[in-house]
């Protein structure tokens, strides 16, 4: 009887997962910058992210320590504070851009974050520029399945439909 359960347990958990599946989040953009002394990590603050819903930028910097990681780890360094005084932002869509004014992200050293609504599906890219401990920093990093996710309809998500 337990493994006749057990069985169920997990077979309803896999089938969660596959319909879980093409929602869920791409993992933040992860890039070595400025010669590998420095890790950004980057993507929208919620993911999935979704058209016409409030969303944002995150940005996360560390300094790269001089150990070498393991095979399969990432690099850990020091997070990079006080950023929002020499970096700047803007996200572009298509040929417009907007600015995105970076604030320290709460209780989070070297995390940063801004906020806007982003209206159509689609790729996004966001450009960040300025330096980092007079580095000069000019990256962009633009969503795909590759990299973080692009912003998603949520019409096939919404309940109730709209009266026709």
């Amino acid at each position: 009887m337990r493994r006749i359960i057990h069985v169920g347990v997990s077979g309803g958990v896999l089938a969660a997962l596959l319909v879980l599946l093409p929602f869920a989040a791409s993992a933040h953009e992860r890039r070595a910058i400025a010669d590998d002394h420095y890790q950004v990590v980057i993507g929208f603050i919620e993911e999935p992210a979704f058209a016409g819903e409030k969303n944002g930028l995150v940005l996360r910097v560390s300094e790269i320590s001089q150990a070498t990681p393991l095979a399969g780890e990432e690099a850990e360094g020091a997070p990079v504070e006080g950023l929002e005084a020499t970096l700047q932002a803007e996200v572009i869509f298509g040929d417009q851009s907007m600015e995105l004014p970076l604030s320290p992200a709460f209780a989070e050293p070297g995390a940063y974050e801004s906020f806007f609504f982003p209206m159509e599906p689609g790729d996004y890219t966001f450009r960040i520029f300025g330096t980092i401990d007079d580095t000069e920093i000019d990256e962009s990093f633009t969503s795909s399945p590759e990299g973080f996710d692009s912003i998603q309809s949520r019409e096939p998500l919404e309940f109730p439909k709209p009266a026709a």
